[in-house]
């Protein structure tokens, strides 16, 4: 398992966003995290508001995971192990 384009989970599949990383670095850790557990998933670039110290929002571009609803819990159990919470999406 591994990236897969979006379009290549079939018509009718329903994803779900796991994880948004805001840097490089932490897109590349949430796919190693992801690959290592055997995770099916696509990325998005996605843009996103940043919180500013002064309270407004700044636009920023980020990479948005997506995984099968099946896969959720073990997509959140492998980037939650590699240390990766700060972008894990509010399943609650």
């Amino acid at each position: 398992m591994a990236r897969q384009p979006m379009h290549l989970f079939g018509e009718g599949t329903e994803l779900t966003r796991v994880y948004l990383a805001a840097a490089l670095d932490e897109a590349q850790a949430a796919e190693r995290a992801l690959d290592a557990a055997g995770v099916e998933y696509a990325v998005e670039v996605e843009q996103f508001l940043a919180r500013t110290i002064l309270g407004g929002g700044a636009p920023r571009t980020g990479a948005g995971f997506w995984v099968r609803g099946d896969d959720l819990d073990a997509a959140c159990a492998a980037l939650g192990g590699a240390g990766l919470v700060k972008g894990l999406v509010d399943r609650g």
